[in-house]
Parts: C-alpha cells; structure tokens; sequence
C-alpha cells in the first residue's frame, strides 16, 4: 500500500511459507531481522502479538507468522517477498535452524503489468525463487491460464514423511464484494484507530466468526478504507485482509485451524478427529460476511490430514456458487495442492441479505 489513496490496489498475495528442522526456536530470532526481512519485502511491521505458541505481525501489506519451526510471509500490492528468503534462512540458521521445505504460491493478479520486477511474470518468479533455493525446487500452474490460476513453488530440502504429519493450510481469495461490504471497511477514523478496527471487525461478522473459533484478535484499519487483522486461536492462527475499492474490491481469509504439524514440536501425529464438520461451518461463516461474487480456495495439505479435513473447504462453496473448475497436484507422493474457482451464476442471489447501507465512504484510500 502507499501513502495515498488509490483507486485501484492489487489484494491478490503473494505467500511464501518455509519449514525448518533442528533444535532451534524462530521466535528467538532478534525483531531486527524480522524487520529487514519485512523490508527486504518492501513492506514494513505495523503490529505484533506475541502468543505463547506463535508469533504474528501485521504488515502495511498483510502479514507475518512465526513459529517455532515455521514462517508464514504473505504481502499483497507491489511487494517483493521473494527478496526476503536469503534473511530469513540466514537469520534462522543463527538460532541453530536449516530449511526443511519452501513454498512460494500466488493466485493470478488483477493488475500483472503493475508488478515490479521480481514479478512481473512466472518465467521470472521462478527463476527468483530457484536463486532463493540454491536451484532446488519445481514451479507447478493450477488451474486454467485463460481463467483463475494459481501458480505454486516448491522446494523440499529435506524427506518428511507427510502421510504422518497432519499440516494443512487453507486459503480463501474473494473477488467482487457487494456495496454494503465494501462500505463497511471504509472510516472516517484515523489510521490505525482503535475504534476504527474494532467497528469493521464487529460490523463484517468477522467478530462472531473470531469468537466461535476461540480467537483473539490483532486488528487494524487503514487510512479512509481498508482492514487487516491477525488472529490467534491457540497454537493455530487466521489472517483476514480486505481491499474494498470498488474497481479492485478483494478479501482473503487464510487460516490453518485444525492442523497438528505446524511447525513446533508437536511433529509426527495426524489429524485424529474429524474437523470437516468444523471447517465447512468456517468456510460457510467466511463467505456469508463477505459474500463475493467469486471465490478461489486453495488447499495445501499433507496426506495424514486428508481423512479428517475430507472435501469440507469446498462444500460451504459449492452449496453458495457454482464450482467452475477443481485442479490437484500430489507432491512427492505424500502433500498435495487443490485449488477450486466458483462463481456465482447470473441472476443467482446472495447467500445472505444485504446489510443495512451504511454512510458514503470517505475519499477512497488504502486497502488490505
């Protein structure tokens, strides 16, 4: 995001997300190298909330989770994640660190040509992120090229057996929120008011959902529109970014509740309950608050969490839209990428009713 107040900003994120091995702890990391990694992204640390099973930050573009074993960088706008990967590597082999696997993953943009170099293509991604790993890794494209897609970096330093390991991370991008949505994360308050984040958290639903999953909650509003917030939900986290101009009005909600390998020493059981029921009430939560007109899921999972997680992130969807296209990728035999796109089809009506219309927004600003 910038200083101003554009008309049009790319939501759309890029995420890199890194395992470790070794006796070391992330979270011992100094706060000045959580810092330059975030600079080296182009973006800068606006929040943080330490949990006692992980940290988070909130970014100006989205934001940073570290666990013990684990980083989650996601930046949306013109940032440069990609940048960040030798400080992060660096920065974790001084607490005893090296790196077990590497993720880079986006959706198509909106906007490609208004990308800065490091990714204005995926011929040039990939070779960024094969520098970034020292030529390990493969680049993967779920989904169609003509329509929504998702392109995947993957890169595995060293064999674990995921048929053991119960890690999975769920991704939900929304494209074309309807005018009270939007409305909702504009403000007049200053950026970075209290009161300013707390209303958009309580106005948009998000607060029931927070609640239901036991979450606490590090929220924040931008300057004239816009919203991020991390959450804490005992040792798993969600993040949820909104950009509600209407030329470019996107929301992300991206959690791994459930998993039980998340990067701290809980490594070697699988899921052992059924949480399908669970995630599909979330999903169905995420997307009656937002009501898009489109939505892309995206589920990354190791095979020991594929019994209990079943086809729950999708079914909340398909009950709402209509399923346009689903596209899976096994890696290495045992984890797989899923990516499903649903529409809504013409003439058909929002889940929910519309909430009552809020005052007109202020100047356009910032957003997710």
């Amino acid at each position: 995001m910038s200083n101003g107040a554009p008309a049009f900003f790319e939501g759309t994120e890029k995420r890199i997300e890194i395992d470790f091995a070794g006796d070391g702890d992330l979270r011992k990391v100094d706060m000045s190298d959580w810092k330059e990694v975030v600079h080296l992204s182009a973006t800068q640390i606006l929040n943080h909330k330490e949990g006692s099973k992980f940290t988070s930050f909130l970014l100006s573009e989205s934001s940073l989770i570290v666990y013990p074993k684990k980083a989650v960088i996601k930046t949306c706008g013109q940032t440069t994640p990609i940048g960040s990967v030798a400080k992060i590597m660096s920065a974790a082999k001084g607490v005893g660190m090296e790196p077990e696997w590497l993720c880079y993953s986006r959706k198509n943009f909106l906007s490609p040509a208004e990308q800065p170099a490091e990714h204005q293509s995926m011929v040039v991604e990939t070779a960024f992120c094969r520098k970034a790993c020292g030529g390990i890794g493969d680049a993967f494209v779920l989904g169609p090229m003509t329509g929504e897609h998702w392109f995947v970096y993957d890169a595995n330093f060293k064999l674990r057996d995921c048929t053991k390991t119960g890690d999975f991370q769920l991704d939900m991008m929304m494209y074309g929120l309807p005018n009270d949505v939007q409305q909702v994360f504009h403000t007049s308050e200053p950026e970075g008011s209290r009161a300013g984040a707390t209303a958009m958290t309580k106005a948009s639903g998000l607060g029931d959902i927070i609640s239901s999953i036991g979450g606490e909650v590090d929220d924040y509003c931008f300057d004239k529109c816009g919203y991020s917030c991390n959450i804490h939900a005992g040792d798993a986290y969600a993040m949820v970014h909104v950009t509600p101009q209407e030329s470019c009005s996107y929301a992300s909600f991206e959690t791994n509740i459930g998993s039980t390998h998340i990067g701290s020493d809980q490594i070697g059981a699988t899921i052992g309950a059924d949480i399908s029921g669970s995630l599909d009430t979330l999903v169905g939560g995420v997307l009656d608050c937002f009501r898009p007109e489109r939505v892309t899921i995206t589920l990354f999972i190791d095979k020991g969490a594929l019994e209990a997680v079943d086809n729950a992130p999708f079914k909340a969807a398909e009950r709402r839209y209509k399923q346009k296209n689903c596209t899976s990728t096994h890696f290495e035999q045992d984890y797989l990428a899923i990516i499903a796109n649903f529409a809504r089809e013409p003439g058909q009506k929002r889940a929910l009713e519309p909430r009552a219309p809020g005052p007109p927004p202020a100047k356009v600003g910032r957003g997710s």
